[in-house]
């Protein structure tokens, strides 16, 4: 089928020519005035003139238009519409237009002028300072060149005198600084979707602004009291009970000097402001009625201090005034307010600027301690070993010059002795210097050739006891300086280490929070569970997650959705704690959520003195050494009493201290050890039994030191894990090898001293006490321990042959899920 095209045309084109009317001699239609655009334009105007949310900066605008100084130079409503205008433009028409209005009222017809030509030029210009990557600095210069134009076109109608070139410098110069400041403050006096990034720097410039406007009011006066005094002291008591003694302070000083260059009086102005100011901030934290009462004290004492008491009654009248208005503005009002001034994305940026130069310096020095163990352990055992040969032969050459010298020099038969028979004599003097350093020289007991041919037998051996006395003493102090270095080196490997682990917890940890926090309330919301003051803090390992939520029906969103997305979002194992509320009684959840234990340990432990004593010699103690990681120690000290308990307590003190700070076992052990060479002779040595259960995974570790031997009960049948070191602080090094089993609920660790061992009878007494485990049926700790201690007792006849110590724990499940 053919395709075909319809087309309409107009009813005049087919009429013919003589029906057709020119358009121009159709009658006009009457236009109507377009009342609806215009009333809407008045609407806009008169919104954006005295809208609520616009007054505010609207009446700064049109104070600060009528600041001057000299009488003449008032640029500061023109700077801050620049500033306005280079932040939001469809605010800055209201704002000219009020600090028009402001220059207008303050009768400064020609400083109005210039305002109405620099705006227009803005205007007109403003899109071409945008192209400016620098606009806070474009922005301030423009504004120099249009007022300082402006006023240098409207001087023919002046005097062309110097002075009023210069003003128009002046005036020029001041609106350009004021436009950077106030480009600071003004996002302080904006709304939230228009306010960008204010911090500390946006805080003191609005101050500034505030005390110019202050100043704006000028001398308008209710009864004789100064409306601008009044309102400076509000402004002053808000602030200062805002951010305290500094912050009042500060505002003082900025009022008073806006306010004394108004008037001329600046010096006195600002004492009194500044002073009033910070008693006023001073008192803070007691409350608003404090601030009050303190701002009047400060202002009272500027008075009379300056010399003024005239005045008096009209400062405090002006004060209570001012402070009746400030006990009306609501206290919570005022910290929103300055929580809101500092900027918050500035001050993450500054912390987390802290935490990595933080972190930088932490790796440093954990970097140098690693280089100065090092430096002390770099001797290897073949270096020790020649160094320890070299002191040794100068020592017996040192022996031998001493024998020449004093002994052989002036003897008859020297020449004999040590010319004829040389290797015969030399080798007699190794051996007596031998026999001296082991105490056994005498002079009954001296090589033959020495007994046969020396004259002086007796003062040779007195010199070699004494040589040899000396180089007892001199290898004494080297083995304690050995010692010395050996901890050192142990030590600042471990601190080394400790401090690389924090930096690594330090730079991961409040920033990965809020990225958590941020997360976890994302996942909420669209699971349809919103959560409110969401908080996730970290610290020494530890997680814990807190938020508030609205009261479900029932359904327990809390454990089947919460819970869950905690748990998959931080990859741990959480515990849930939850403060239900109530929909009926507008009520929200309290969660509080951290890191969930598997294991949960039971301890219990019974001791006994020597003989009945008061003071045992044994030491044990259980208790949490880190997050999840719990410590089971008993130390049995050498001997009894209070020496033996010195050595064990010391022993586990230190311990339990370096295994809270974050030190291995391995590590901890060989550092206590070290500790322990370190002492004069007659100090006591110590055993060691440390089982350390990580109640995440159930692993424990068993580490023996010269201790009795441990057992693992499980339902009936016992395991015996018998000591592989000797005490510590009896060898230079000791080789340890922790044993690892793996632990399930219902087993129960049981650690004995060699006491409760050596109660036993025959030659099997190890085993009765896992023997006595096997037929005892309770499980509670504390009754086991307590048992053993009994049973132990009766093998000795009911006295304590030794001190005697019983340290059990059991391996629990923790709590219920939800509590």
């Amino acid at each position: 089928m053919p395709k075909v095209s319809v087309i309409t045309l107009p009813e005049e084109v087919l009429q013919p020519p003589a029906a057709r009317v020119p358009a121009e001699a159709m009658p006009e239609s009457k236009r109507r005035f377009p009342w609806q655009e215009f009333f809407g334009w008045v609407r806009a105007v008169a919104r954006a003139l005295f809208h609520q949310q616009n007054l505010p900066l609207n009446m700064l605008a049109l104070l600060l238009g009528r600041v001057s100084l000299m009488g003449e130079v008032a640029p500061f409503g023109l700077a801050l519409f620049a500033a306005v205008a280079g932040l939001t433009r469809e605010r800055a028409a209201a704002v000219g237009v009020w600090a028009l209005a402001g220059v207008l009222s303050a009768g400064l017809y020609q400083e109005a002028m210039v305002y109405l030509i620099s705006m227009l030029l803005y205007w007109r210009l403003s899109d071409k300072l945008s192209r400016y990557e620098k606009k806070v600095q474009a922005v301030p210069l423009f504004m120099f060149g249009s007022v300082f134009l402006s006023g240098m076109a409207l001087l023919p109608w002046q005097d062309w005198a110097l002075y009023s070139m210069l003003a128009v410098f002046f005036d020029a110069t001041l609106c350009m600084v004021l436009v950077f400041i106030f480009q600071y403050g003004v996002p302080l006096f904006l709304t939230q979707a228009q306010r960008p990034e204010a911090g500390t720097e946006g805080l003191i410039c609005g101050i500034i602004i505030l005390a110019a406007a202050v100043a704006g009011l000028g001398n308008v006066m209710i009864y004789d009291y100064s409306v601008r005094n009044m309102a400076g002291a509000l402004i002053i008591m808000l602030l200062a009970f805002s951010g305290g003694s500094g912050l009042g302070a500060s505002v003082g000083i900025v009022t008073g000097l806006a306010v004394g260059l108004s008037d001329g009086n600046a010096a006195s102005s600002i004492a009194m402001c500044a002073l009033a100011g910070m008693l006023g901030g001073l008192f803070r934290s007691m409350g608003k009625s404090a601030v009050l009462l303190g701002f009047i004290l400060g202002s009272a004492i500027a008075v009379l201090y300056l010399g003024r008491p005239g005045e008096l009654l009209l400062v405090l009248v002006e004060a209570a005034v001012a402070g009746a208005a400030f006990m009306l503005v609501p206290a919570a009002k005022l910290s929103q307010w300055r929580e809101r001034c500092l900027d918050e994305s500035d001050s993450a940026e500054a912390a987390q600027q802290t935490v990595n130069t933080a972190v930088d310096k932490l790796n440093q020095i954990a970097g140098m301690f690693k280089d100065l163990s090092g430096a002390f352990g770099s001797g290897s055992a073949k270096e020790n070993t020649a160094y320890n040969e070299k002191i040794k032969e100068a020592q017996l050459a040192q022996a031998l010059a001493a024998v020449g010298e004093r002994v052989c020099g002036p003897c008859a038969r020297r020449d004999e002795c040590w010319e004829r028979d040389f290797y015969q004599t030399y080798q007699a003097m190794l051996d007596m210097l031998a026999l001296a350093e082991a105490g056994r020289l005498q002079s009954g007991v001296l090589p033959d050739c020495i007994r046969i041919a020396c004259i002086n037998r007796q003062g040779l051996t007195d010199l070699l006891v004494q040589v040899a006395e000396s180089n007892r003493a001199h290898w004494y102090w080297h083995k304690k300086l050995h010692d010395c270095r050996q901890v050192t080196v142990e030590q600042l490997k471990a601190t080394g280490m400790i401090i690389g682990n924090l930096a690594q917890e330090l730079k991961k940890g409040p920033q990965s929070d809020a990225e958590a926090a941020e997360l976890l309330a994302e996942r909420a919301a669209i699971l349809g569970c919103p959560l409110t003051g969401l908080r996730v803090t970290s610290e020494r390992g530890k997680v814990l997650v807190e938020a508030q939520k609205t009261a479900c029906e029932g359904t327990r969103e809390c454990v089947n959705t919460i819970l869950p997305a905690t748990t998959n979002l931080l990859q741990e194992k959480m515990i849930l704690h939850a403060e239900c509320g109530s929909k009926i009684r507008h009520k929200d959840c309290k969660l509080a959520m951290e890191l969930a234990e598997r294991y949960h340990v039971e301890t219990g432990m019974a001791t006994m003195a020597k003989g009945g004593g008061e003071i045992s010699g044994d030491t044990c103690v259980a208790e949490p050494v880190s997050r999840g990681r719990t410590a089971l120690i008993l130390s049995d000290g050498m001997g009894s009493g209070e020496a033996a308990a010195n050595g064990s307590g010391h022993a586990v003190k230190f311990l339990q201290q370096l295994l809270a700070a974050g030190f291995d076992i391995d590590t901890a052990v060989k550092t206590v050890n070290s500790m322990l060479l370190i002492k004069m002779p007659g100090d006591s040595f110590a055993t060691v039994d440390m089982v350390v259960v990580d109640t995440f995974t159930g692993e424990a570790e068993f580490l023996k030191v010269g201790s009795a031997p441990s057992y693992v009960k499980r339902v009936r049948e016992v395991v015996t894990i018998n000591p592989a070191a000797p005490p510590i602080g009896i060898l230079e090094t000791i080789e340890i090898e922790p044993v690892r089993r793996m632990l399930v609920p219902g087993d129960i660790v049981v650690m004995v001293s060699d006491g409760i061992i050596d109660a036993g009878r025959g030659t099997a007494k190890e085993n009765w006490v896992a023997n006595f485990l096997r037929r005892t049926g309770s499980e509670r700790p504390q009754d086991i321990a307590d048992k053993i201690l009994y049973q132990a007792l009766e093998y000795s006849g009911g006295v304590a042959g030794d001190d005697m110590a019983v340290l059990v724990a059991r391996v629990a499940e923790p709590p219920g899920i939800i509590q």
